[in-house]
């Protein structure tokens, strides 16, 4: 069983390599280090020994129209198209001042003196200004000059001789500087173009000019006339005196006082001629750059010597910085300022020691991955598409182009390359090609797909290389086909070489066989042009991607679509499968670049570094590098940290175990000072949280003592830490308990000398009030408990009340009554129930004179019924009862009074619980109506009475009772629609009525209650 395949989880930036020189014009520091370059509306920083961008100074979106560095190093002016001035320190980059520099047009020359104290600026406007850069003042405005400057510089020795030289269009002035005031010695203008660089002589006695005008001319500055013509036939933009301890090449040795010159012209090959013979001592034999196809264009912009490197400095029309020695002017480190649109990368040599970019050029760069120095490789006629490495030969690529031809080219071991073979037969532009063991595939624009040979002899060819130049040739296409009705975007090779694939602007993806180009399969599904394809390296699938923001994973047994990946939003351009085919790299044309899962269908990760589209991806053997880049001409170089992660997580694991368990051990022995330390080094919050609470519930005392042993920034921290406490009302106790230790143990100044007091004092305030609107909210509900207490309060002791017992006497057992007698007392606590019913409820029972005359003679015997029924009423036991209720209790409504012997009632209290109400019984012709009325009057009320009184009439109501139930229970029926006369029945009393119907208003709902206090016993 295999190995457990580890997934990929993210990639990090290596290096970044921007676009830093897009201007005419760098400087080199006085050490060699660092050249500074004008980059559109900033400054460039590149280190010359790694070629990456080491700082950058942005200027607010205005124009860098020239830059000067102090020969000391120690500031940095830059001159803006605005035509103000800034002053920058020097490495920090930091700006001192900006300043105005009164200049009516931009300042296009700038140079410092020997002292690095004056600074001199040559404007469009035709002026000249020389400024005091420590005193802060302009000290001579230089005038009578005519045309843009484009070269201002100071006598080496201002002491010997304070001058100043200009060249402002095809003149050069000299002025005098005095105190004060300035003035123009000469105007010299033997030239007939513009001017483009001068330089004083080693004995400072001549000036040496070049002009577009094809002459160098040597002036004499005694008598500020031209001592020699030196005719060049080549247009010059720039020039170098030979330096002092140096030969230049072709000079003669021991020839000091001669001046030698070295020039590059229009041509872009360096020269070097002796000013006073007039005559070329020698010349280069290819030029340091490539001539653009159109014309008039300016090869080289700036030439000037830096001595600490003991190399020329040139700029050239194409961005790039090239330095080549003193003694043979050869190009020994070259730096590509600019790349413009990068359009494909591959990674090329041994090792991958190179990396070939094509970019919007006609030329390839050749990057060294160690140094980044850059080769450029001139062979395509037009701009170059695509590039392929040879899967077997790492150093060998291929690359097409605009101009309908593939080049294969050799990498060499000193970093070059050469052309070793051309395919021509395509009749429009090669867009993709793919390289195998033996044949080599291309696609183009014309539809159609192209296989060609390699040769028996390639592999002997490419070995012969290594050592020697080899003549290039031509290789023949065996098959071509026409494969897509569009362009042809993509193509790629199987891993076993069997099948070839192609993806198309015509939204199909096709898969071919590559004996003979047959067609196997298209691919449908796509609802735009598909941009990329590539064949899985250990499984039977396809993947491509296309302009519809999808990637889909093809089966190449059935050309069924098994899975798609979602997640751009824009045209997914570049496809690259990583981890033996268990992940896919993707870059898209909003500037993102993702990682994807195909088993899980998900994005592992998502990479933000690019501005544009990313139109070029490719991946190193390993899988430990990839490059990406695309049209904001940013190269970005990252790295798998894969494992390095799972590293440093396992190492943090390990050492949070370890400080966990130190914690634990400090928190067992309650030594909070230094748990509390330990937690806050971790910088956890939460487990300085746990250590605050065991601290609070064991010794809430020492909490000073602890917090007064921390360290100011541990101070700090905690603060932090209590503002994340403070958000939650569980954890607020431990937050607010180390406030207030803060705030009545540290003076106001202290606390605001902590870092970030503020802020977190700003944070800590609204949490605050908000627990303290809780805490008092609760504290006002808690108070009901004493108010409830203060409301009800026991009676006073009497004769005839009767305390709480006393638990601790033994003869207190013997009150406690048997199970024989419990039936007694529950019938003794009913029957005292209904006493206490009786004696608050009266009910009286009036008749209309109508009843009486029905009645007759029958009345004497009702009212002596009547009267033994109002005895009985309270106590009877009725089980329906159609009239009215009053007065109805149950064995659980009210608390039993135990003790026989009871303090004495309060009639008013008692009132306030029960309802007084009278029943008055109506009897009309037709129908009967019973109504409740309250009592009107008090005098019917009985008199005081006691619960003892109440005790004892219950023993009469018993005996009563008993007597009732021998004679039956009476019923008080009301015939609704009877005829004749009718039964009237109250309660337990019998009525004998006439014929009219009788309806009780209680059923009717025209029964009204009016209450004396509460209800609550009924």
């Amino acid at each position: 069983m295999g190995s457990k395949i580890l997934l990929k989880s993210n990639y990090a930036v290596e290096a970044k390599y921007d676009a830093y020189f897009t201007g005419q014009h760098v400087q080199v520091t006085s050490d060699g280090e660092a050249v500074l370059c004008e980059c559109g509306d900033g400054v460039g920083v590149v280190s010359l020994r790694t070629g990456k961008v080491t700082g950058r100074i942005q200027c607010d979106e205005d124009q860098v129209t020239s830059l000067a560095l102090a020969p000391d190093d120690s500031s940095l002016v830059v001159a803006l198209k605005s035509t103000s001035l800034r002053q920058y320190s020097w490495p920090g980059l930091d700006l001192d001042r900006s300043f105005r520099s009164y200049h009516r047009s931009p300042i296009t020359a700038m140079s410092w003196d020997s002292t690095s104290t004056l600074l001199v600026t040559g404007s469009a406007d035709s002026t000249a200004r020389v400024w005091d850069l420590h005193k802060k003042y302009c000290t001579h405005s230089l005038k009578g000059a005519t045309g843009v400057f484009s070269m201002a510089i100071f006598h080496p020795d201002l002491m010997e001789k304070a001058r100043v030289y200009g060249a402002a269009g095809s003149n050069i002035y000299i002025w005098s500087l005095e105190a004060g005031s300035s003035s123009l010695d000469a105007s010299l203008s033997d030239h007939h173009s513009a001017v483009t660089a001068i330089q004083l002589t080693h004995d400072r006695s001549k000036l040496v000019s070049c002009a577009l005008d094809r002459v160098i001319i040597l002036w004499d500055l005694q008598t500020f006339t031209s001592m020699k013509v030196v005719a060049v036939m080549e247009s010059l933009s720039g020039l170098c005196l030979q330096p002092p301890g140096t030969v230049l090449p072709g000079a003669s040795q021991g020839q000091d006082q001669s001046i030698f010159a070295l020039v590059v012209g229009d041509k872009g090959i360096p020269s070097v001629w002796s000013v006073e013979s007039g005559r070329e001592v020698w010349r280069a034999a290819e030029p340091v750059v490539m001539p653009p196809d159109q014309e008039g264009v300016t090869l080289v912009n700036q030439l000037t010597h830096c001595p600490s490197l003991g190399s020329f400095v040139m700029t050239t029309y194409d961005h790039s910085i090239l330095l080549a020695r003193s003694s043979t002017v050869e190009i020994w480190k070259k730096l590509a300022g600019y790349n413009d649109q990068i359009l494909d990368i591959a990674f090329v040599g041994e090792r991958e020691s190179h990396l070939v970019v094509a970019t919007n050029s006609i030329q390839l760069r050749l990057y060294d991955c160690s140094s980044f120095n850059c080769q450029l490789l001139r062979g395509h006629s037009a701009l170059v598409l695509a590039l392929a490495t040879h899967p077997a030969h790492p150093d060998v690529f291929a690359s097409s182009s605009h101009d309908n031809t593939v080049l294969v080219w050799k990498v060499r071991p000193d970093g070059s390359a050469d052309c070793i073979a051309s395919a021509m037969g395509h009749t429009q532009s090669v867009g993709c090609l793919a390289f195998s063991q033996d044949f080599m595939v291309t696609g183009s624009r014309d539809t159609c797909i192209k296989k060609w040979t390699l040769g028996k002899n390639f592999k002997q060819e490419v070995t012969e290389g290594c050592i020697e130049k080899v003549q290039a040739r031509s290789l023949s296409s065996t098959h071509t086909e026409k494969a897509h009705d569009k362009d042809i975007n993509s193509i790629c090779i199987s891993v076993n070489g069997k099948l070839i694939a192609t993806g198309s602007q015509d939204k199909t993806a096709k898969v071919w066989s590559s004996e003979n180009l047959a067609l196997v399969g298209t691919l449908h599904g796509h609802r735009r042009g598909v941009w990329a394809v590539q064949f899985s390296p250990v499984d039977e699938v396809l993947a491509t991607a296309s302009a519809d923001a999808t990637i889909r994973i093809w089966t190449l047994t059935d050309f069924a679509n098994a899975a798609t990946l979602e997640g751009h939003g824009v045209s997914v351009l570049r496809l690259q499968w990583v981890t033996q085919g268990h992940q896919l790299l993707s870059t898209a044309s909003d500037g993102l670049v993702k990682l994807w899962n195909v088993r899980t269908r998900q994005c592992c990760q998502t990479y933000d570094e690019h501005d544009d589209k990313v139109w070029a991806l490719t991946v190193s053997q390993d899988e430990a590098k990839m490059v990406t880049g695309g049209e904001d001409a940013r190269l970005v170089v990252w790295t798998d940290v894969t494992e390095k992660e799972r590293q440093q997580a396992q190492q943090e694991a390990d050492r949070l175990a370890a400080e966990e368990q130190t914690l634990a051990n400090l928190m067992q022995d309650k030594k909070w000072a230094k748990a509390l330390k330990v937690a806050i080094s971790l910088g956890q919050p939460f487990r300085a949280l746990k250590v605050m609470k065991e601290l609070l519930d064991e010794t809430p005392e020492q909490l000073s003592q602890v917090v007064s042993k921390l360290q100011r920034d541990h101070l700090a921290s905690l603060l932090n830490f209590m503002c994340v406490w403070n958000t939650k009302t569980k954890n607020s106790r431990e937050a607010q308990s180390i406030l207030k230790v803060l705030l009545t143990t540290w003076l106001p100044e202290e606390l605001e000398s902590l870092d970030g007091w503020r802020t977190s004092l700003e944070a800590l305030l609204p949490y605050t009030e908000r627990h303290f609107r809780r805490v008092s909210a609760l504290c006002q509900s808690s108070t009901i408990l004493t108010y409830m207490t203060g409301v009800f309060s026991l009676p006073v002791q009497s004769e005839n009340t009767v305390g709480p017992p006393d638990m601790s006497r033994l003869d207190l057992l013997q009150t406690i009554p048997s199970s024989a007698n419990k039936e007694r007392e529950e019938s003794e606590d009913e029957d005292l129930r209904d006493a206490v019913q009786d004696s608050i409820m009266e009910v009286d029972d009036d008749e209309d004179s109508e009843d009486e005359e029905d009645k007759g003679g029958e009345s004497g015997d009702y009212m002596e019924k009547q009267e033994r029924i109002e005895e009985e009423e309270s106590s009877s036991d009725s089980e329906e009862d159609e009239g009215i209720e009053e007065g109805c209790s149950s064995s659980n409504d009210s608390d039993i009074i135990a003790s026989k012997v009871i303090a004495n009632a309060s009639r008013d209290d008692l009132d306030g619980n029960y309802v007084h109400e009278k029943v008055v019984v109506s009897e009309g012709e037709e129908e009967a109506q019973v109504e409740l009325l309250p009592e009107e009057t008090s005098s019917k009320r009985k008199n005081d009475f006691s619960v003892d009184q109440l005790h004892t009439g219950s023993e009469k109501k018993r005996k009563s009772r008993a007597e009732g139930e021998r004679m039956g229970n009476t019923k008080l029926k009301i015939n609704e629609k009877g005829k004749g006369r009718g039964n009237k029945t109250v309660g337990n009393k019998k009525l004998q009525g006439g014929k009219a119907k009788k309806k009780k208003k209680m059923l009717s709902g025209k029964r009204s209650f009016k209450s004396k206090g509460s209800r609550n016993a009924q």
